[in-house]
């Protein structure tokens, strides 16, 4: 078991978590509330555990290059497109993907236009959370068009063996 600690401040960011060999295929969703009366995809990774994806997620997002096929499918599912054609994520790689209840001491990112989203954040506008100290350390998905999960930017935070 591990704990993830804010790199700045060393505060613990996480519950115990075990880290699980790979990231997990998306689990799917059918846009109804959940049990909990509130409208988000399920959870990306179980309770208890964490994965580190190797993908880009959230901003910025890049151009899908003139020379590439593009299928409209993207690892991880983070794409957008604007006046210049279909973007896809070009944000942190290895972000330590959590369930958000094994969060702890993180809070919404003082900008507000990083916590765009319909019913919660979506994650598109990259880092959203703070540590207490003021570090940017999370980027969390909680919306109804994304996952539901608390991605940990690899370099705002350490992992440390569970005491």
């Amino acid at each position: 078991m591990n704990v993830l600690l804010c790199a700045a401040c060393g505060r613990r960011l996480t519950e115990p978590v075990r880290r699980l060999d790979e990231m997990p295929g998306y689990p799917g969703w059918d846009g109804l509330p959940g049990p909990d009366g509130r409208r988000h995809g399920p959870p990306s990774v179980p309770r208890g555990t964490y994965a580190v994806d190797p993908l880009p997620f959230g901003a910025p997002f890049e151009p899908v290059g003139p020379d590439e096929e593009y299928d409209g499918i993207v690892p991880g599912g983070m794409w957008m497109s604007d006046e210049r054609g279909f973007l896809v994520s070009a944000g942190p790689r290895g972000t330590y993907v959590l369930h958000p209840d094994d969060v702890v001491d993180i809070a919404p990112h003082p900008v507000r236009r990083r916590l765009i989203g319909c019913c919660g954040p979506d994650g598109r506008a990259g880092v959203n959370h703070v540590c207490a100290c003021g570090a940017e350390v999370a980027i969390v998905a909680a919306d109804c068009t994304s996952g539901y999960e608390t991605r940990l930017v690899p370099d705002a935070v350490r992992v440390e063996a569970a005491a």
